[in-house]
């Protein structure tokens, strides 16, 4: 697949007398570690950074790919749509069914991505190993080469989520040991994601929403009043714009939380509880009743 890209990129940057800096400027689309590893031949561009590419050398992008297609296989963009889409909520055939799409592609498609999918998928399948095992050092390993670059970002992309997300995962496993987290950084996180839903596209909006409702539960974990409220009323706003309500029971979950812990409001908490599983039994998802059920019991007999 796309053999003699990296090279024709290369030869053609080279024969404009154009150095990999002022190739890539401000690395905003394409950064210079990301262009040495396209002209090496280690990672295929996606086609965003190819048309970027081609742009700068003014060139049809067909010359580069010599006609070959750079979309993305239909069944890999099906079984990474599924892996954001479909949550397991810690039911077994569930997670039995996640460990296999995560196999399918490792399989069928990892060898030929460009290098973005690359790591969104070694971000979503770390967060899967950290989740099933306990263990931390599945995400960490991935964190120590990413998350920097992400943390203080003023944009996010999906790729940005899906590995905030994972640095939120492993803050909750290690019941937020410092080498996995840092208050100072979820708290830039959360206050920059506040901005994001009118940055994103529709179709990212989904997995934001996702890692809004996780800074909530952090957020309540760590007692910190901070935003949360913020934080619920644009996964509303988010939800009632995109006219999709799958996540709505954990909306619910986290206001009656927020009710309990921060404003000591029972009536309100139970209004929400009510409200949660009215919105699962419409999803007519029956093991996310059961667990909110018995998260409600937990939450009302702790108080």
């Amino acid at each position: 697949m796309l053999k003699h890209f990296g090279s024709k990129v290369r030869n053609l940057r080279v024969t404009r007398n154009i150095t990999r800096e002022d190739f890539c400027g401000d690395e905003t689309e394409l950064s210079v570690r990301q262009l040495a590893r396209i002209e090496s031949g280690q990672s295929i561009p996606n086609l965003t950074k190819a048309h970027y590419i081609a742009k700068q050398l003014n060139v049809k992008l067909d010359i580069l790919t010599g006609g070959e297609s750079l979309e993305l296989p239909k069944r890999y963009k099906e079984l990474k749509y599924l892996i954001l889409r479909i949550p397991t909520y810690a039911d077994a055939e569930r997670l039995k069914l996640r460990e296999c799409q995560f196999d399918h592609i490792f399989e069928e498609f990892y060898d030929n991505l460009p290098e973005d999918e690359c790591l969104a998928i070694d971000s979503l399948q770390a967060k899967f190993e950290v989740y099933q095992t306990g263990d931390i050092n599945f995400g960490v390993e991935v964190l120590c080469e990413c998350f920097d670059k992400v943390k203080y970002k003023e944009k996010y992309t999906l790729n940005d989520l899906i590995i905030i997300d994972l640095f939120l995962t492993c803050a909750v496993v290690s019941k937020f040991n410092n080498r996995a987290f840092t208050k100072e950084v979820f708290q830039t996180i959360c206050k920059t994601l506040i901005s994001q839903n009118h940055k994103l596209t529709a179709e990212d909006l989904f997995w934001f929403n996702h890692v809004l409702l996780n800074c909530v539960f952090v957020g309540l974990c760590l007692n910190s009043e901070e935003c949360l409220a913020e934080m619920l009323e644009v996964s509303r706003q988010t939800m009632v714009s995109t006219h999709d309500f799958h996540k709505m029971p954990l909306y619910f979950m986290y206001q009656w939380k927020y009710f309990i812990t921060i404003d000591n409001d029972i009536k309100s908490a139970e209004n929400a509880y009510q409200q949660s599983i009215m919105f699962s039994k419409m999803i007519d998802d029956k093991h996310l009743i059961k667990k909110l059920e018995l998260e409600w019991q937990e939450d009302i007999t702790g108080h």
